[in-house]
């Protein structure tokens, strides 16, 4: 006991040198916190987020480029034993170790199991130093993930600490240490950005529960009082300040403890919304946001969207529905429909559907004029043309056929057709060689292909417009839309010396191939380019008992990538 009262003197020597040193900085701590000052309960919490979240992130172990620090190296020196710069002060037991001893290992004051996560795979809140500790390998591992509080047996090791099935209660040396870590911890973390969302309880039900919960609220709070800010705690804040880049509010002011214990009777206030009140060319899938002033939280009550010119419903929304979620001072709102094209909204919001952190309730919105927006008008889309791309032994007459997924009309601009040449021909979408129905569009290639030959069409970014005046986006890629006109053989050439061929045609239920030395493969192709069937390493006859009744074509592909394609009549 002699020995660690030495220590622990020297400890507290050691932190008034250092603490005297960092008063000269004192103005910059008190900027550090401007933005803070004169508020209480959640609208405090709120500030008090936005000054300390921008911090550096420490990995656990491995260190990347331009990492400076890893935990390890980090609670080396925040927790280093000014007595012995070799050794590090044990949080539960006091005891000052060794860092290169393999006895003591990383404590998570804020139980990992509760909305941390894996420090490995997603450093950040599991790997805040202000929350990390060095502990004895095994005190750490009775700790657990127990929940704080008081009461419990004597510990076999750290004997000045007691514990019971769902709860710890640390020496008196640290138990405000512990309290001003776990309340950093609920504010600093709020669900942005993909961050855990935690809060404080006292509700010890929620031991074991995995919820982003730790506690016990009262007792930490009482913890708080019973042992002051002391100057080794401010200075392993400022080591820490120096190495993460962020403060802990609660050492620097441990009387902000009123978030949690003041009173606060102002309802919270609107600072945004988005999309902004009065916002034309909303995205169909957007989702709604409202900011406050402060840190917010469900109530009981409904959202609800309507139809301004008709005052319809279009949706309903519980705010404990999952589709209406609260991320620190922000409230989105996730519309199960999409948004209809052109349609103007209003929403309202009911009174006690928001509320703070001490139950006050936000109005809610009444009037259809307070937040309204216009859905976008979209363009229109592609969806099917003919010829399929990439087809063969299309048919030298061809026309080109196009679907998209609303009624389109003609714009200002043109649809080429090309080969490998150059352009065959430039059509004006308003010209009368294009005929518009509904949703479908034809367009007439006024003379016949050449053979054999691979063409590509490019459209304008304006030639087809909606109803609405919103262009189509053309296709600029001449890889987007390709094809290959037929061969031009006829249908009784079909013994032409070398070339593949078949016979009978027309045929009913199979044909005969011949000249198939240099053949790898066969596809029959309806007029429109369909592929329908594909025959690999072809033998001497293909069987065509399942095709229906018509015109189709068969090409040839030859093991120098040559195509011969022929028509064939099914009867």
């Amino acid at each position: 006991m002699t020995k660690l009262l030495r220590v622990k003197s020297l400890f507290i020597l050691h932190a008034l040198l250092l603490w005297s040193s960092i008063l000269f900085a004192q103005v910059s701590v008190d900027e550090y916190y401007q933005s803070a000052t004169g508020k209480t309960g959640g609208e405090l919490k709120f500030a008090l987020y936005e000054i300390i979240k921008e911090q550096t992130v420490i990995p656990y172990t491995t260190k990347q480029a331009g990492d400076e620090y890893n935990v390890w190296e980090a609670l080396k020196e925040a927790d280093q034993d000014p007595a012995n710069a070799d050794n590090v002060i044990l949080i539960y037991t006091g005891r000052s170790e060794a860092k290169s001893s393999s006895d003591w290992n990383r404590e998570h004051i804020w139980a990992k199991s509760y909305g941390l996560g894996d420090p490995y795979d997603d450093p950040g809140a599991a790997t805040d130093v202000h929350a990390l500790r060095p502990c004895d390998g095994s005190v750490n591992t009775d700790r657990s993930n127990k929940f704080f509080d008081n009461g419990g047996t004597p510990h076999d090791e750290a004997t000045e600490c007691k514990y019971d099935d769902d709860s710890w209660e640390p020496r008196d040396e640290v138990k405000g240490d512990i309290a001003r870590i776990i309340f950093y911890m609920a504010v600093r973390y709020k669900g942005e950005n993909g961050e855990p969302n935690l809060s404080v309880t006292d509700d010890m039900a929620d031991y074991r529960s995995g919820k982003p919960v730790h506690g016990k609220l009262s007792s930490l709070i009482e913890w708080n009082t019973q042992d002051p800010v002391d100057d080794a705690e401010r200075a392993r804040n400022e080591k820490i300040y120096e190495i993460q880049g962020n403060r802990n509010p609660f050492v620097d002011h441990p009387e902000w403890v009123n978030i949690w214990t003041g009173t606060d009777s102002s309802s919270p206030i609107f600072n945004d919304l988005l999309p902004e009140n009065g916002a034309t060319s909303v995205s169909l899938t957007s989702n709604l946001t409202i900011s406050f002033n402060e840190e917010v939280k469900e109530g009981m009550g409904t959202v609800r969207i309507y139809n301004y010119d008709s005052d319809v419903e279009f949706e309903s929304l519980d705010v404990t529905s999952n589709r209406v979620t609260f991320s620190g001072n922000k409230v989105r709102i996730n519309p199960e429909a999409m948004l209809e094209e052109g349609v103007k909204y209003y929403v309202l919001i009911d009174n006690g559907a928001i509320t703070d952190a001490y139950s006050n309730t936000y109005d809610g919105i009444t009037d259809k004029e307070f937040w309204t927006f216009t859905a976008t008008y979209t363009a229109p889309d592609l969806v099917d043309f003919s010829p399929e791309d990439d087809s063969n032994g299309i048919s030298i007459s061809t026309d080109l056929e196009l679907t998209f997924d609303k009624d389109v009309q003609a714009g200002d601009g043109n649809i080429d057709v090309y080969n490998n040449s150059g352009l065959v021909e430039s059509i004006s979408a308003s010209s009368s060689d294009v005929t518009f129905n509904g949703d479908m569009v034809s367009v007439d290639i006024t003379d016949d292909l050449e053979g054999a030959t691979e063409y590509y069409i490019l459209i304008d970014d304006n030639a087809f417009i909606s109803a609405n005046g919103v262009a189509y986006e053309g296709i600029s890629d001449n890889t987007a839309w390709t094809f290959t006109s037929e061969v031009i053989t006829g249908i009784d050439d079909l013994y032409a010396k070398g070339v593949p061929s078949f016979y009978p045609n027309p045929a009913t239920r199979e044909i005969k191939l011949t000249n198939m030395d240099k053949v790898v493969s066969i596809h029959i192709t309806n007029l429109t380019g369909r592929n329908i069937m594909e025959v690999k390493s072809p033998d001497t006859r293909i069987s065509i008992a399942n095709l229906p009744k018509g015109m189709y074509f068969v090409t040839f592909i030859s093991n120098d990538g040559n195509r011969v394609t022929k028509k064939l009549l099914k009867r």
